[in-house]
């Protein structure tokens, strides 16, 4: 009977990959998300270039992000959807409307 043949080892890994040293004088700043996603001027940025790329999954992504964060009800509040309508554009299936998108990045970028 003939033997199976069976892919090798990755050659690249990261358990062989190489490891770099910084230069003597550079520092690292470690990157906090969750300080980025709680500034309102940088997640409507995003939003609004999540919609020119016609990337609504990452649209949503982002904001569900953002509102585990924040307060979802005051931030219903704040843009006059509906709590139940707001968690609903959120699912997989969710399709906001132009109206909810808007008054959303109005509310970040105010």
């Amino acid at each position: 009977m003939n033997k199976r043949k069976t892919l090798k080892k990755p050659i690249n890994s990261l358990e062989n990959m190489p490891s770099l040293k910084a230069k003597n004088k550079v520092k690292f700043t470690e990157l906090k998300a969750s300080k980025r996603m709680r500034n309102k001027k940088y997640v409507s940025k995003a939003l609004f270039e999540c919609l020119a790329a016609n990337d609504t999954e990452g649209f949503k992504e982002i904001l569900r992000v953002y509102l585990e964060l924040e307060n979802k009800e005051q931030f219903a509040k704040e843009t006059g959807i509906p709590r139940r309508t707001l968690f609903r554009l959120l699912s997989k299936n969710g399709n906001p409307t132009l109206n909810n998108i808007s008054k959303i990045i109005y509310q970040l970028s105010s």
